[in-house]
């Protein structure tokens, strides 16, 4: 007969088992997509748009106010960006000098720059520039991707998600009951949307993946296109813009890119 400690034993071991069997059945998000899923940031990695009051965010281009004068981008790293990292970032950037006409260039005195930083939490940018130093996370843990850069760049600029487009019901359906409580507002449409040139592209840098937000990563789906035969990809994933990213930025920045000319 069995001693009661022995029977105890067992009933833990089933138990544990029990446990660990349903957590590897669950598929857990990678940190390069939990990375750019940030609590109270808006659409999960904007940490605030120019000329907008915090909290009351609406997608949208932007104004030509806030666009980087003469397409020109100063920036400056924080001391916590190592060498690797840094060379990481620069190749993202130079994605945009060889596809647009947009320049990021070395502060020196300029007025308005970005901070790139790497020890802060997740992976966001502010949209446009809203005037002196403003600030780019690119953490360590889970946003050292060239595709990750480009992305966050893309937002510094102004520009917004493409899956949030006013136009994106005709190319995607978005499960709300699959997105993970408190992040419906994630996949808001854009009211205000202002159009440069170029139409859907779900292989956009700026489009998030098939399982952004999702319950049950891999598993549940969020955003699911209309055309069956895409594969949506993130961000982290991709080595480079679309060109019709590029031309949508050239679109934008024509008047503020002559002016540098």
């Amino acid at each position: 007969m069995l001693r009661v400690s022995t029977v105890l034993y067992i009933m833990i071991l089933v138990v544990l088992l029990a446990v660990a069997a349903v957590a590897s059945a669950t598929p857990t998000i990678p940190r390069a997509a939990q990375a750019m899923y940030n609590p109270k940031l808006f659409q999960g990695d904007i940490m605030g748009i120019a000329g907008q009051e915090p909290g009351h965010e609406r997608a949208a281009i932007l104004g030509d106010e806030y666009l980087w004068s003469g397409g020109v981008v100063p920036y400056i790293f924080g001391p916590s960006v190592d060498s690797y990292q840094k060379s990481v970032i620069l190749a993202g950037m130079s994605d945009f000098h060889d596809r647009t006409c947009i320049r990021f260039i070395e502060r020196t005195t300029q007025a308005n720059y970005l901070e790139i930083v790497t020890n802060d939490s997740g992976c966001w940018s502010y949209v446009g520039t809203i005037g002196g130093m403003q600030r780019l996370s690119l953490d360590t843990n889970g946003c050292i991707y060239k595709g990750t850069a480009i992305h966050e760049l893309m937002h510094a600029i102004g520009f917004y998600h493409e899956h949030c487009r006013n136009d994106r019901d005709d190319y995607v359906t978005i499960h709300y009951e699959n997105v993970q409580d408190g992040y419906a507002y994630a996949f808001d449409k854009d009211t205000y949307w202002r159009y440069v040139g170029e139409n859907y592209n779900y292989a956009s840098i700026m489009h998030y993946g098939t399982y952004a937000f999702s319950v049950n990563w891999g598993v549940a789906e969020t955003i699911v296109p209309t055309d069956p035969n895409v594969i949506l990809v993130e961000a982290y994933d991709k080595d480079h813009m679309e060109q019709s990213d590029a031309n949508q930025i050239n679109n934008l920045y024509a008047s503020e890119c002559a002016r540098r000319k």
